[in-house]
C-alpha cells in the first residue's frame, strides 16, 4: 500500500518546489506546471496563468486521474497540461509527484533535438540516467501526453521536442531532485562539449561499480559509455556530435563562454 503525503502536505509542497522553480529562473512568467498524487485516484495540480513564485496553497486544484475536477480553487483553471501529467501515473504505478518547467538548458537540448548520454560525473549518472527526447507534439494536447508514454517507465526526466523538461519521482522532493539535477547536467555537458571542447566520460567499469555501490537508487536507464548508449529514431545523441560541426570563433566562443559563466553566477 503507498504511503501518500496528507494533502495540507502535499499543497504546501508544490508552492515549496514552484518558489524554488521561480527563484532559480527555471520557468519564465507563468510557465511551468507541478502535481502530487495523494491518493489511489486523486492529484492536486497547479493552476494555469500563475507564476510558481506566487502559488499559495489554496490556488491548487484537485482532480481525479480521468482529469475531473474534484475540488476547484475559485478564479483559476487547471494548468493546459493536465493530461500530460496524469499520463505519468497511468503509465507507471511508482510515479507520486511530476514537475514540468522552461528549464534554459534542458530547453535548448529539447530545441536542438539532442538527448543527454555522457556519463560526465556519479550525481547525474545515478540521479537521472539517460534523458531522451520525445517527439514533438503542441502544448496543451493529448498528442503531446501520448508521446511521452514510451519513456515513462525507464526513465525519470524526459525532454519534450521543442518545449522543455518533465521529471516524475516516487515523491514531491525526488521530482523536483530529478528536474534540478538534469538542469545541471545539461549545464555542464554543454560546457564541456561546445566550450572546453574535452570531456572525460565514466568508463563502463567505474559505471558498474558506481551501480553496485548506490543500487537500488540508481537510475533507471542507465548512462553507458561511447557507442552502448540507444539512441532514437530520428534524434541525436550528444555523443554523436562532433564538435567539429559546430562552427564557432574562437571569439565567440570566449563570448559564449563568459556569458554562461555570469549565468551560472547569477542563479547560484
Amino acid at each position: 500500500m503507498k504511503n501518500y503525503p496528507s494533502e495540507k502536505e502535499a499543497r504546501e509542497l508544490i508552492c515549496e518546489i514552484g518558489h524554488r522553480m521561480w527563484s532559480k529562473q527555471m520557468v519564465a512568467a507563468n510557465d511551468g506546471n507541478i502535481t502530487v498524487r495523494v491518493g489511489e485516484n486523486t492529484v492536486l495540480i497547479t493552476p494555469t496563468g500563475v507564476s510558481k513564485g506566487e502559488l499559495t496553497p489554496d490556488m491548487l486544484f484537485k482532480i481525479d486521474l480521468d482529469g475531473n475536477i474534484l475540488e476547484s480553487a475559485e478564479g483559476y483553471s487547471p494548468t493546459s497540461e493536465t493530461a500530460m501529467h496524469l499520463m505519468v501515473y497511468k503509465h507507471n504505478k511508482d510515479a507520486m509527484s511530476t514537475c514540468h518547467a522552461h528549464c534554459m538548458y534542458l530547453s535548448t537540448f529539447a530545441c536542438a533535438g539532442i538527448e543527454l548520454d555522457m556519463a560526465t560525473a556519479p550525481e547525474p549518472t545515478l540521479i537521472t540516467g539517460k534523458i531522451p527526447v520525445a517527439p514533438y507534439a503542441c502544448p496543451g494536447t493529448s498528442d503531446l501526453a501520448q508521446s511521452i508514454v514510451p519513456f515513462l517507465n525507464d526513465h525519470k526526466v524526459i525532454l519534450l521536442a521543442n518545449h522543455g523538461p518533465i521529471s516524475w519521482g516516487t515523491s514531491p522532493k525526488d521530482a523536483w531532485y530529478c528536474l534540478e539535477s538534469a538542469e545541471a547536467f545539461a549545464k555542464s555537458s554543454l560546457i564541456l562539449k561546445y566550450i572546453i571542447k574535452d570531456f572525460r566520460p565514466l568508463s563502463n567499469e567505474q559505471l558498474d561499480i558506481l551501480e553496485k555501490a548506490f543500487h537500488p537508487i540508481s537510475a533507471l536507464n542507465k548512462v553507458r559509455t561511447g557507442r552502448e548508449t540507444v539512441n532514437l529514431e530520428k534524434g541525436k545523441s550528444l555523443q554523436d556530435i562532433e564538435v567539429d560541426s559546430v562552427t564557432l570563433s574562437d571569439d565567440c566562443i570566449e563570448k559564449l563562454a563568459d556569458m554562461v559563466v555570469k549565468r551560472m553566477m547569477s542563479i547560484s
